[in-house]
């Protein structure tokens, strides 16, 4: 197989969240013929910069990171013994480093944490590229299944969109767009807040399905309808999906920009993209 020049960044830490985003970036890459950089953040910093004590933990830190890494590119070997893979260490906060290692970046990738904390919070946030967010048990082989796009006629989901009618075409695979509302039919919703009527969610499925197929005419794409709001909606759809993927901001943040992504990070079945 012939590499490109695109890369993946994973963060590394040895846990078992970022063993499944390990394996799975690693899958995704032979399958896409990139590259991996695969980075360990030793957090290190503040105070410590300027102190002797705090200059002495540099060389412990780099050998235990040094391990660690060892540890990834082992598991990377079962996987693509060929694939070109960059080891690299980071003495700085988490979410710094892996927001600016993914400038230039094609896909962040990260393990999910149990609960939602602030360093993934900020990397899906500010990150330069699409970050990919793997809970452990989710299958690097489950790649046959659909990919889901959460859509809702938003900026933010129209860039959706397009990165998973990409994938779609990439993995030969079907795509689900799935139009999430919440107004009963007969009482349409006065604000954005309130939902969307059925009709103008069909509205919005057959638009997303007419770009798919102008963009990737060999992607099998359909629309669901789903009633409820976005998160558990979605929640409930990867389950049967090989990924979910939505925009970092749209209607359905109520202001919050990534408040769905957030909200999925903890929640999803199936990997999730967050698409900037």
């Amino acid at each position: 197989m012939t590499y490109s020049e695109r890369r993946t960044v994973v963060g590394y830490d040895g846990s078992r969240s970022a063993q499944a985003a390990l394996e799975w970036a690693a899958a995704d890459a032979v399958r896409r013929g990139s590259e991996l950089l695969v980075l360990h953040v030793a957090e290190w910093g503040g105070a410590e910069r300027t102190t002797e004590a705090g200059l002495r933990r540099i060389g412990p830190l780099e050998d235990a990171s040094r391990a660690v890494l060892a540890d990834a590119l082992a598991r990377i070997r079962v996987i693509a013994p060929q694939m070109p893979v960059t080891l690299q260490t980071a003495l700085s906060g988490i979410s710094c480093s892996l927001v600016e290692a993914s400038h230039g970046a094609e896909m962040v990738v990260l393990g999910a944490p149990q609960a939602l904390g602030k360093a993934t919070a900020a990397v899906v946030a500010r990150a330069g590229c699409p970050v990919v967010v793997v809970s452990p048990g989710v299958s690097a082989e489950a790649a046959d299944l659909p990919i889901t796009v959460g859509y809702d006629g938003s900026a933010g989901a129209e860039r959706a969109l397009s990165f998973a009618a990409e994938r779609a075409a990439q993995q030969a695979v079907a795509l689900v767009v799935v139009v999430a509302f919440s107004a009963p039919v007969s009482a349409p919703a006065t604000t954005e807040d309130e939902g969307r009527g059925l009709r103008d969610a069909e509205l919005l499925g057959e638009v997303a399905v007419a770009r798919v197929r102008r963009w990737c005419p060999t992607v099998v794409a359909r629309y669901e309808l789903a009633e409820g709001t976005a998160v558990p909606v979605l929640a409930r759809a990867s389950r049967s999906c090989a990924l979910v993927v939505v925009g970092n901001r749209g209607w359905s943040d109520s202001g919050q920009g990534g408040s769905v992504g957030n909200g999925l990070i903890t929640r999803s079945r199936s990997a999730l993209a967050v698409v900037h």
